[in-house]
């Protein structure tokens, strides 16, 4: 499927800031699952972008305004060509013991993803089986998660911690994903937070969050729990890490501004069924 993203970032000052220092995550993929054909950034006032691999081998993009100003506007375009989801073979849990030691970062807890909660049982999943099939048992977590979910975006907030997340069953896609992680990591699971964009679906407004995980014998899947669907071809993925924090959107520190007010608006659209 070829597709093309567009992504503004708008923030308005009440007072002139300066030394804006920023990273973006906002630059699709290319790997097996799709190939970035076109990426474009353009920000106003202007600024000169450097690049680079972050630790998790994203692409980020830095900037520098030193000038005084009111208004920073990041506009971003892409064009993508996404394929098909492989069907993986299936494996049983088990399969992972031996790997684990490979995915240490896709397994620890984080400030956004602790661990000393008992997830399962504030989740509601079930136990798996060691013997029993990995994906098969991926797919029931997100099917259960979407079920007991509620998507509402006035749920929380950026900095709402994951065990009132839970506890409140509902959120946004971010929140979807990171209560999915935090049960497949306290079972041994490896798993990574993903960002990128959605055509259509729960969630496609904006920019998207969903779950990867190893499958041995398949390598790294995602599973959408917003969604209740494995990613396919409708998906843009920009970035992964072990949460939120690893690759969000902007990220950035200013000297002076005031309070901010921030203007978001993404546009996905598939121009070509391949």
């Amino acid at each position: 499927m070829l597709l093309s993203v567009y992504h503004l970032t708008e923030y308005s000052y009440p007072e002139a800031a300066k030394d804006s220092y920023n990273e973006l995550w906002l630059c699709p993929a290319d790997d097996h699952r799709q190939g970035l054909l076109e990426f474009c950034l353009n920000i106003t006032p202007p600024a000169r972008t450097q690049s680079r691999r972050d630790y998790f081998q994203n692409r980020v993009y830095q900037f520098h305004i030193p000038q005084p100003h009111r208004q920073l506007r990041v506009e971003a375009r892409a064009r993508v060509v996404t394929f098909p989801s492989p069907q993986p073979h299936e494996v049983a849990l088990q399969a992972l013991h031996p790997l684990k030691g490979r995915f240490f970062d896709y397994l620890t807890p984080t400030p956004r993803i602790p661990l000393h909660h008992p997830w399962l049982e504030l989740l509601d999943l079930r136990q798996p089986h060691p013997k029993e099939g990995l994906h098969a048992y991926l797919l029931e977590v997100t099917q259960h998660i979407h079920q007991v979910f509620t998507y509402d975006p006035e749920a929380t907030r950026l900095d709402t911690p994951l065990h009132q997340v839970v506890r409140g069953r509902a959120g946004v896609c971010q929140d979807y994903a990171q209560a999915m992680l935090a049960a497949l990591r306290s079972l041994g699971i490896p798993a990574r937070y993903v960002s990128g964009y959605l055509v259509g679906g729960v969630g496609a407004e904006g920019s998207h969050a969903w779950v990867e995980v190893f499958l041995p014998g398949t390598g790294w899947l995602g599973y959408d729990p917003t969604n209740n669907s494995v990613v396919g071809e409708a998906y843009v993925k920009k970035a992964h890490g072990r949460d939120y924090d690893d690759c969000p959107p902007l990220r950035g520190q200013r000297r002076g501004g005031g309070l901010e007010q921030l203007r978001v608006s993404v546009q996905v659209e598939a121009l070509e069924h391949l």
